[in-house]
């Protein structure tokens, strides 16, 4: 089967590889489509996957086979599964909190993944879609899932303010749910014109790029000197990271979903001064019917969401390497096989 596999820094290959046998308590996949997630980006840039690994985790297909001990799915099911495969056995996965296993397996990312024709996974991991609910549309339930555990590990609460950091795939899920969820005014901060426009198509009250204004004052006129209740950084990029202490109020919330590896400065002092909160977001396991469901029911615009779907074999050439620098694109799709 063909899958694209991580070769090295910069280097993803369109390879043949043998098609993954299945355990009885696994079923095979055949992959659909697959997006291009911003950890992936990450991982491309700074060479931290294994070589010979197969990425992708942002998937749907339908079962191609069951394993004998499988009985909740069948050949034909349209699917999609989950990005952490928990031990279920560790004090997290007991305690209700799978995305901090102590020994998750994670495909895509420790284990091959769905940028190929075929992935398994065990059957307890993937879930039946809707059939009204487009395989295309579905390859945004996995984002929708993180997104929808940064809400509910956050305090937000309906009529608060809110600034979104980065207007990519991420931020406008984040957009879209904080509009359905009774958000007072929903700032966002994006340099990018195309995801600008997103952003204000989706409902944004406000969209700033802050190369052209300044958004500490900007912030501080639209919250009356307060700064925002909850801020939710999607961009993961230094800049934004070290800016965010000083945009929201005393005693409010940063919410960290972007995910970036290098070094950043921190404003601690005002941290301690504001009693500040910070907290990190990773992966959603939980979430995943809810993502469905909403997804399932058109609360999520994903055709304006996906910007672009892209070919296997063109995965390197129109989607990684374009997406290492900031450009108009929100969600780019590799379609791997029919819809």
């Amino acid at each position: 089967m063909k899958a694209a596999v991580f070769m090295g820094q910069e280097d993803v290959q369109v390879l043949n590889v043998p098609k993954p046998p299945i355990r009885a308590d696994e079923v095979l996949i055949r992959v659909a489509y697959c997006g291009i997630c911003g950890s992936d980006i990450t991982a491309y840039k700074t060479g931290n996957y294994v070589v010979g690994l197969t990425i992708g985790h942002e998937f749907s297909g339908t079962i191609e086979k069951v394993g004998s001990k499988v009985e909740n799915l069948t050949v034909g099911d349209k699917v999609t599964g989950c990005d952490v495969i928990p031990c279920g056995r560790c004090s997290f996965c007991l305690s209700g909190k799978p995305s901090l296993c102590e020994s998750m397996e994670m495909p895509g990312v420790t284990i091959n993944g769905a940028f190929a024709e075929f992935i398994k996974l065990p059957a307890w991991v993937v879930y039946k879609l809707p059939e009204k609910l487009s395989l295309l549309d579905a390859s945004l339930i996995e984002p929708l899932a993180c997104v929808l555990h940064a809400i509910e590990l956050s305090s937000f609460k309906s009529s608060d303010s809110v600034l979104i950091q980065g207007a990519g795939p991420l931020g406008v899920l984040t957009l879209e749910t904080l509009k359905k969820s009774g958000a007072g005014k929903i700032m966002v901060a994006e340099i990018s014109d195309g995801r600008k426009k997103l952003a204000q198509d989706l409902g944004a009250d406000i969209v700033i790029d802050p190369t052209e204004e300044n958004l500490p004052v900007l912030i501080e006129r639209q919250t009356n000197g307060l700064g925002v209740d909850v801020l939710f950084d999607t961009a993961g990029v230094p800049e934004t990271l070290s800016q965010n202490f000083t945009l929201v109020r005393k005693g409010g919330e940063i919410m960290v979903v972007g995910i970036t590896e290098e070094s950043t400065p921190s404003d601690f002092f005002t941290v301690v001064l504001n009693e500040l909160t910070i907290k990190g977001v990773y992966c959603g396991f939980n979430e995943f019917p809810s993502a469905i469901e909403m997804l399932s029911k058109g609360l999520i615009s994903a055709g304006k969401i996906v910007t672009s779907v892209i070919e296997l074999e063109e995965i390197d050439k129109k989607g990684f390497k374009p997406l290492m620098k900031p450009i108009d694109e929100c969600k780019v799709v590799v379609r791997v096989g029919e819809g």
